[in-house]
């Protein structure tokens, strides 16, 4: 008879396990960048296009591959993965004008820029990501892998689905332990709601640390932070972004420039006056008369009144036939939505509707 071979079986850690408080590890938080950017965390900027947030992400990609402080803030030096999900000679150019504003050189400094973007949601993709990370030549793991966009490197899903942002988080979070690293998010603000990041709540709810960048129209950035899981609440930033020469020339002679942010004096934005809360409040009362007029219709034709909804359009319309001056139009929209009196969908408004709770609630 043959002799049998016995095979001796690997025995591994369980990853589920038990154990007593007193096992777990006790230490101060560590951050890459000290009191904005934790160490293993995923943190997510979000605001509306043009607002400085991938100038920002740029700005921390740097400053954290080449050690350099940001704005004043010591940073913790570290590999860099910029997972990129369009406009590649843009992003360069603003690579170079970092470097041109500072004074420091990326040339040596661990930081890699993806050729093409992600679609996290598909597992072959995401591995790939890994895959690609793995095979980068350096002294260790990255410190800090940026995603920007959300959007562009979410993938086959949708950002409004529940199931789906939670194949986004788990993707996000397969880098964030593999490699111990932390994951900065790059995202767009709601379209109805200014003051949250775009699609699905899930998204917030697995985040350590939330900042909000906004533009006003002096061009002031302002950075804030809207979620810190375990730290304290940092002090708001704001910057400035100033056009960098980068030392080449359109083929029409003309010089070609980026832009870099420059830190500025923070101050709080500057609340409405008077005549913009005249033309806001205008605006609610047009937009309340126009949604009841459709509900009134709707119910006369024995449909469901609270699908009611009015055309941005003529609800902006209907404010300059009241006497808006043209110019007001923008401001006050956004006015509308900051204060969270209206929803904005696919070109359409209507008013949020305000629910009282119970006495004593």
């Amino acid at each position: 008879m043959p002799e049998t071979v016995v095979i001796p079986v690997e025995r591994t850690e369980p990853r589920f396990k038990l154990l007593h408080v007193s096992e777990l590890e006790f230490r101060p938080p560590r951050f890459l960048v000290r009191d904005y950017l934790e160490a293993e965390s995923l943190a997510l900027v979000f605001g509306d296009p043009g607002c400085g947030k991938s100038f920002l992400a740029v700005d921390l990609a740097c400053c954290i591959a080449t050690g350099a402080d940001f704005h004043g803030n010591p940073t913790t030096q570290g590999p860099v993965i910029y997972v990129a999900g369009e406009g590649h000679n843009g992003l360069k150019r603003r690579f170079v004008a970092w470097e041109t504003h500072t004074g420091h050189s990326t040339a040596d400094a661990p930081l890699y820029v993806s050729s093409a973007a992600a679609a996290l949601c598909d597992p072959d993709s995401a591995q790939a990501v890994v895959a690609a990370v793995d095979a980068v030549p350096t002294d260790g793991p990255p410190a800090l892998v940026v995603i920007d966009t959300v959007a562009r490197n979410f993938g086959p899903g949708d950002e409004n689905s529940t199931s789906d942002m939670g194949v986004f988080v788990q993707a996000a979070d397969r880098i964030r332990t593999r490699y111990s690293c932390t994951v900065l998010l790059v995202h767009h603000s709601g379209h109805a709601d200014k003051g949250r990041a775009r699609g699905a709540t899930a998204l917030r709810g697995a985040l350590d640390a939330e900042y909000r960048a906004d533009k006003d129209e002096a061009g002031t950035v302002r950075v804030e932070a809207s979620k810190m899981k375990d730290a304290p609440f940092p002090q708001p930033l704001a910057f400035e972004l100033r056009s960098v020469p980068l030392g080449i020339e359109h083929h029409d002679g003309r010089e070609v420039t980026s832009a870099a942010l420059v830190s500025t004096t923070y101050e709080p934005p500057a609340k409405p006056s008077g005549r913009q809360g005249k033309w806001k409040q205008l605006a609610l009362d047009e937009l309340a008369r126009l949604y009841e007029s459709r509900r009134a219709t709707l119910e006369r034709g024995g449909f469901d009144p609270d699908t009611a909804r009015v055309e941005v359009s003529e609800w902006q319309q209907q404010c300059r036939d009241a006497g808006m001056p043209k110019q007001r139009w923008s401001d006050v929209r956004r006015a509308c939505l900051d204060s969270d009196l209206v929803f904005i969908d696919h070109g359409f408004a209507y008013p949020r509707v305000r629910k009282s709770g119970p006495s004593g609630s």
